[in-house]
C-alpha cells in the first residue's frame, strides 16, 4: 500500500479561478489532498456548486472537476511519504471531517486576506491553503508550519522538494462520486446557500458558535 499523501496544486479553468490568478500572479490557484497517486478523488475547501461560486465547504473532489466545462486544468502533484500509523490516522481524520461537513464551512474572509498573507480564524473555517496547510501541520509532514503564509504560493514553495509531476491533469476513470460539483440548482437555491454562508460566517465572528 502506498503510504503517502498527494498535494495537489492547480490552474483551475474558471473565472473565479483566473481572477485569483491574476490578482496573486501565482500560476496556480487553488490546492487539494489525494491519498491516491492518481488523484480521481481529492480533499479540499473549495465551492460546492459549480453555479453558486460563493457558496463552499468541505468537499470531496472528483478529478472531473478539472477535466470538464471550462477545459483542463494545469496541475502540480506533490508527493509526502507518511509513517504508516499516522496514515490511518489521517485516512480517519479526513473521514470524520467528511461525516461532519454540514459543521464545515469555507472562510471566505480569509480567502481574501490571504492577499496581504493574513490568517483571520473562524471556528471551524477553512480555505483550501488553511485546510491542507493544517493536515500537513498536524501530522508533522514535510516541514510544514503553522506559522507559514496561508497562500498556495507560500506552500508551493515549501513543497518544491516532493514534486513528482506538472503539466495537464492526469486522465482518470473516476466518476463523480460523492462530488456534487455539477448538480443544477435555482437561482432561489443560489441566493438561499449563499445567504446562509455569508450569515453562518458573521455569525461564528461576532459570537464564536455554528
Amino acid at each position: 500500500m502506498d503510504h503517502a499523501v498527494y498535494i495537489v496544486f492547480s490552474a483551475t479553468p474558471t473565472g473565479m479561478g483566473r481572477l485569483i490568478r491574476g490578482a496573486t500572479r501565482n500560476r496556480y490557484n487553488h490546492v487539494s489532498l489525494s491519498l491516491s497517486r492518481d488523484i480521481c478523488k481529492m480533499y479540499s475547501f473549495a465551492r460546492i456548486h459549480r453555479a453558486i461560486p460563493l457558496y463552499g465547504g468541505f468537499v470531496v473532489e472528483s478529478i472531473l472537476r478539472y477535466q470538464s466545462f471550462a477545459g483542463a486544468a494545469k496541475v502540480k502533484i506533490c508527493r509526502v511519504e507518511v509513517p504508516e500509523p499516522q496514515f490511518t490516522y489521517l485516512r480517519n481524520h479526513l473521514e470524520r471531517l467528511w461525516n461532519e461537513r454540514e459543521e464545515y464551512i469555507y472562510n471566505t474572509p480569509a480567502a481574501l486576506a490571504s492577499l496581504v498573507h493574513l490568517r483571520p480564524a473562524i471556528s471551524k473555517a477553512y480555505t483550501c491553503v488553511t485546510f491542507v496547510q493544517g493536515v500537513l501541520v498536524r501530522f508533522q509532514l514535510a516541514g510544514v508550519r503553522e506559522t507559514d503564509s496561508p497562500t498556495v504560493g507560500a506552500l508551493e514553495g515549501r513543497l518544491t522538494p516532493y514534486v513528482i509531476y506538472e503539466g495537464p491533469v492526469p486522465a482518470c476513470a473516476g466518476d463523480w462520486g460523492e462530488d456534487s460539483y455539477p448538480a443544477q440548482t435555482t437561482t432561489r437555491y443560489a441566493v438561499y446557500t449563499t445567504a446562509r454562508h455569508f450569515g453562518r460566517l458573521a455569525k461564528r465572528v461576532l459570537m464564536g458558535v455554528s
